[in-house]
C-alpha cells in the first residue's frame, strides 16, 4: 500500500504554490489564442524574452504567467520587468532542481503526471466539446442585462421547518420583515451574513436556484419560502438598479465576458453528459470492504483520536480486512477499490490522487455516516477523473503541442518549488537563533 507521508511538508508547500495558479491559468484553456490572435501575434508568441541555461522563456509563457500569476508584482512600477526577474530566478532554481534529481522523486512525478493528465483532459474537452457549444445573440443580450442589473436584497434564514413556520406566522400576523431581519442578527450572525448587493448575473453564478427566484421579484416584495440543501430562505428585494453602458469599449468587455460565461455554462452541461456516457459504459462499482479499509486508513490521518475511537474505525478495519482474507501485519497485495467493466481502479491509485489534492479537500466530520458519504463522493470524483484521463490518453491528447508546451512550463514550476522547499528545509537554527525566532513569534501574538 502507498503510505500517506506525515513528513510530506515539502510537497504540500509545492502543491499550495501550484494548485491555485493552475486553476487560474487553465480558466483560459478553451481560448488558447487569447493573447496571440492574428498571424503577427502568433509569430510573436515564440519570441524569446529570456534564456536561463537550457530553458527559454518565450513571450507566450511570460504573458500567460504574468496574466494569471500572483498580483503583488503588478502593483509595482516596471511590474513586467519585476515579474520577468521572478521567472528568471524560478528557472535558475528549476535547473538546479533538475540537476539534484528532484523530478525523480515519486511524489513530484505523481504531481507532474496529475497536471499533465488534467491538461490532456482539458485539451480533449476543447477539441470535442467546445465546438458543440452554440451561442446566439439573444443569449448574449440576456446575460449582458443580468450583468447590468444590480440587486440589493436581504433574507430571513430558517434551518428547519419549525423556524420557518415561526417566520411565516409572524409575517402573516403583521410583523414587519425589517423587525424579523434585525431580530436574527447577533454576535455569530452578522448583517453581511444576511444581505447582499450584487448583479443578477453574479447571483446566478453562485446560486442558480436563488437567482431564478430573485429574478421574479419586484423591489419591496417578499418571496415565498425557498428550500435549499442547508435550510429555508425568505427574500426581500430592497432595490433594483440598472447601470448604463458608457461606450463601445465597455459593451465589448461585457459581451466578451457574457460569451465566456455562456460557453462555460454550456460546456459544463455537455461535460456532464460526456461523463455520464463514460459511466454508463463502464458501470463502476465501489468495493465495500476495500472502501471500509480506505475509510479507516484515511481516518487515522484526518480525524481526531477521540472521534476515530468513538466511531470504532479500528474494529471496522479488522472486519473489512478479515472479509478480504487479510491481516494488518500482512503486506497489502493491492486492493481493488472500484471495479469497472473494462478496468479496475486500486486503492493505491485513489491515495495518489487524494495526496495531490488533500489540502483542498474537506470531509464531513459530524458523524460516521456523513464522513463515509463525503469519502464516497470523493471516490466518484476520482473515478470520473480516471475515466476522462484514460479517454484523453487513448486519443493521444497528451502529445498535442499545447499540452506538451504547458506541461514543460509546469515541470519547471514543480522542480523550482520542490528544490526551493528542500533548501528551506535544510536550514537549521542554532539555539540562539531559535530563541530569537520564538521571541518574535511571542511578541507578535
Amino acid at each position: 500500500m502507498i503510505r500517506l507521508n506525515n513528513n510530506s511538508n515539502i510537497l504540500n508547500k509545492v502543491k499550495a504554490l501550484l494548485v491555485i495558479f493552475f486553476l487560474l491559468f487553465t480558466e483560459a484553456g478553451f481560448s488558447q489564442k487569447l493573447f496571440f490572435e492574428g498571424d503577427k501575434n502568433a509569430n510573436d508568441k515564440n519570441g524569446i524574452v529570456a534564456q536561463v541555461g537550457s530553458i527559454k522563456i518565450t513571450a507566450e509563457e511570460f504573458v500567460y504567467s504574468y496574466e494569471y500569476g500572483p498580483a503583488f508584482p503588478k502593483r509595482e512600477k516596471n511590474s513586467k520587468l519585476i515579474y520577468l526577474n521572478y521567472m528568471i530566478n524560478e528557472k535558475l532554481l528549476a535547473l538546479e532542481g533538475y540537476e539534484k534529481g528532484v523530478m525523480k522523486n515519486e511524489s513530484t512525478k505523481e504531481l507532474y503526471n496529475d497536471i499533465e493528465s488534467d491538461l490532456a483532459t482539458e485539451e480533449m474537452f476543447k477539441k470535442e466539446i467546445v465546438p458543440k457549444v452554440k451561442i446566439d445573440d439573444t443569449e448574449i443580450k440576456k446575460v449582458i442585462e443580468k450583468k447590468q442589473t444590480e440587486y440589493q436584497l436581504r433574507w430571513l434564514y430558517a434551518d428547519d421547518s419549525p423556524a420557518l413556520k415561526y417566520y411565516l406566522t409572524q409575517l402573516k400576523n403583521g410583523t414587519s420583515f425589517d423587525s424579523l431581519f434585525n431580530a436574527q442578527l447577533n454576535d455569530s450572525v452578522l448583517i453581511d451574513d444576511r444581505q447582499l448587493t450584487s448583479s443578477l448575473f453574479n447571483i446566478y453564478m453562485k446560486n442558480p436556484q436563488f437567482a431564478q427566484i430573485v429574478d421574479t421579484l419586484k423591489a419591496g416584495k417578499i418571496s415565498d419560502p425557498i428550500h435549499t440543501d442547508d435550510g429555508w430562505y425568505i427574500i426581500k428585494i430592497d432595490n433594483i438598479s440598472k447601470s448604463m453602458i458608457t461606450g463601445e469599449a465597455e459593451y465589448n468587455k461585457l459581451k466578451a465576458e457574457s460569451i465566456e460565461a455562456i460557453t462555460k455554462s454550456k460546456m459544463d452541461i455537455l461535460s456532464d453528459q460526456y461523463v455520464k456516457g463514460l459511466f454508463s459504459v463502464e458501470n463502476p462499482i465501489i468495493k465495500r470492504d476495500a472502501f471500509n479499509v480506505l475509510r479507516s486508513y484515511l481516518g487515522k490521518f484526518i480525524l481526531s483520536p477521540e472521534k476515530y475511537a468513538e466511531w470504532e474505525l479500528d474494529s471496522k478495519l479488522d472486519v473489512a480486512l478479515a472479509n478480504l482474507g487479510l491481516k494488518r501485519e500482512e503486506k497489502n497485495p493491492g486492493l481493488t477499490l472500484v471495479e469497472c467493466k473494462n478496468c479496475k481502479i486500486s486503492m493505491d491509485a485513489f491515495i495518489i490522487w487524494y495526496r495531490n489534492r488533500e489540502q483542498y479537500i474537506k470531509f464531513s466530520k459530524n458523524d460516521l455516516i456523513g464522513f463515509s458519504k463525503s469519502l464516497e463522493d470523493l471516490v466518484w470524483v476520482m473515478v470520473r477523473d480516471n475515466f476522462l484521463t484514460t479517454k484523453a490518453y487513448q486519443k493521444w491528447y497528451e502529445k498535442s503541442d499545447w499540452v506538451k508546451k504547458q506541461s514543460s512550463w509546469w515541470k519547471d514550476k514543480i522542480a523550482y518549488s520542490a528544490y526551493r522547499n528542500e533548501l528551506a528545509s535544510s536550514i537549521t537554527l542554532n539555539s540562539e537563533e531559535q530563541r530569537l525566532v520564538d521571541e518574535k513569534k511571542t511578541n507578535s501574538i
